[in-house]
């Protein structure tokens, strides 16, 4: 089995993978307003029950961010944990990821990713000329989309901006579950979540 654990989007989930099929999706808080810190543990109980997941975890995955402080830092311990007790390989799904899965299945070069997290909390992600990913965090919304942007990337909501772009709308898991065969999963990886704060990338 394959656990993957989305705490990027606002409300976080739960998705195994058994035999090339999704046999569970299942919210970690019911609302924004829950706590993940308060329902990670035993939401994950409840799962180990029904499936006696960790005996049968081969490999484990989680998005890093960027997104909210709190959820990326208690679900990189998490994963962490599993990863370490279990002695699993592990992969880090990062806005990277998406934007070349997407580059590749939509044939545009220049994508980007905008992203709603817990809190309302915003950021827009793109490559920049010098193929280096760029993360900003869009407060009191102000933000620019770069003029060479051909494509918009959604998880929750389009972006507000008006302009005439192209917006899609994707799910973190699915884009996992489409591509984690051609995924290098490692065993002994320390994770290291994107953080943000005033735009500027904190490791």
């Amino acid at each position: 089995m394959i656990l993957f654990l989305d705490v990027i989007s606002s409300i976080p989930e739960f998705c195994v993978i058994d035999d090339n099929k999704i046999i569970l999706q299942e919210k970690i808080i019911q609302n924004e307003t829950d706590r993940l810190s308060d329902n990670i543990i035993q939401s994950y109980i409840e799962i180990d029950k029904r499936l006696n997941l960790t005996q049968n975890l081969k490999k484990v995955s989680t998005t890093i961010g960027p997104g909210s402080y709190t959820s990326l830092r208690i679900g990189s311990a998490f994963i962490s944990g599993l990863m370490i007790s279990r002695k699993i390989p592990y992969y880090p799904l990062s806005i990277e990821d998406i934007l070349k899965f997407n580059s590749k299945k939509l044939s545009k070069k220049n994508l980007g990713v905008y992203i709603t997290s817990s809190n309302n909390q915003e950021f827009l992600c793109y490559k920049n000329k010098d193929n280096v990913m760029e993360y900003n965090k869009i407060e009191n919304n102000k933000f620019s989309i770069p003029k060479n942007i051909e494509l918009i990337l959604f998880n929750k909501n389009e972006i507000s901006e008006n302009n005439k772009l192209e917006q899609i709308q994707f799910s973190f898991f699915e884009e996992f579950y489409k591509n984690y065969n051609n995924l290098t999963f490692k065993k002994n990886i320390i994770i290291k979540p994107i953080y943000i704060s005033n735009n500027q990338l904190l490791n």
